[in-house]
């Protein structure tokens, strides 16, 4: 397995100023990680085919690998013409993507509001990914749909929507702590479902995601056993990235270091 970076856990730093994407490539090699992610917020919206390509460029020189874009979309928004804003949106991001060299988008399902049935919210769904999948498979672009918003957060919903929607080009990207809310301030046994539900949706995983922030004297995570979330991605054949994300508040250098040698020590 590979280790990548989230340059969303690097959001104090672009804020900052202290890096922009390019930049922030030298921070990913300097950190010894094989790939990094990419926060759509930082690629630039006057030419976003033309960024990426740079980066790309940079990307190669470095040794680098792009883990994943993510496209960041909602696609349980109640109107019909936001729904299709996001539709195109994602449609542009396939396009972008192809044109440069990059194969996986980290895609979302939507986001719950009160009031609307959910049933519906995931039907639509359901359709806005019947729209985008025919180009992602004419590109040869899969999309990576992450445990990230509250339509269907848990793996039976996941699944359901990838039967529904029925193409090899969406598979899932897991963010095992996802599946728990405020994991980190939960007991042990409150956590199982982190590794009951990431077993599930393993099978069909084309990335991954593993948040950082704590970590015991001895470098192991805090809050999850990560040998554990390993070992079930090993055994479901997966041979892909691991992104790591920094969700803390502080400098994000040192816990990604110290992510990079946790994976490092337990992928070797």
């Amino acid at each position: 397995m590979k280790i990548s970076i989230s340059a969303w856990g690097y959001r104090n730093w672009f804020t900052e100023k202290r890096c922009d994407l390019l930049s922030f490539l030298d921070e990913v090699k300097k950190q010894g990680a094989e790939g990094f992610e990419i926060f759509p917020q930082y690629v630039d919206k006057s030419d976003p085919a033309g960024h990426l390509a740079a980066v790309m460029d940079k990307a190669k020189r470095l040794e680098l690998e792009i883990s994943t874009l993510i496209a960041g979309n909602d696609f349980a928004l109640p109107k019909v013409k936001d729904r299709a804003a996001q539709v195109e949106a994602m449609v542009n991001w396939i396009r972008y993507a192809s044109s440069c060299g990059i194969s996986r988008l980290n895609v979302f399902t939507g986001y719950h509001r009160p009031g609307e049935d959910p049933g519906m919210e995931r039907c639509r769904v359901v359709d806005c990914f019947r729209e985008v999948i025919p180009e992602a498979e004419a590109r040869d672009i899969t999309l990576c749909l992450e445990n990230h918003s509250s339509v269907h957060p848990d793996a039976d919903g996941l699944l359901w929507i990838m039967r529904a929607v029925g193409s090899v080009r969406l598979r899932t990207n897991p963010d095992p702590t996802n599946f728990v809310p405020y994991f980190y301030d939960l007991g042990e046994a409150q956590r199982e479902a982190i590794y009951t539900e990431t077993e599930k949706v393993a099978s069909v995983m084309a990335n991954a995601h593993l948040k950082i922030r704590d970590f015991k004297p001895d470098g192991d995570h805090k809050h999850v056993n990560v040998k554990r979330i390993l070992d079930i991605f090993q055994k479901a054949g997966y041979d892909g990235h691991i992104v790591l994300e920094y969700f803390g508040q502080d400098d994000p250098a040192e816990p990604n270091r110290r992510g990079v040698e946790l994976l490092r020590r337990l992928t070797t």
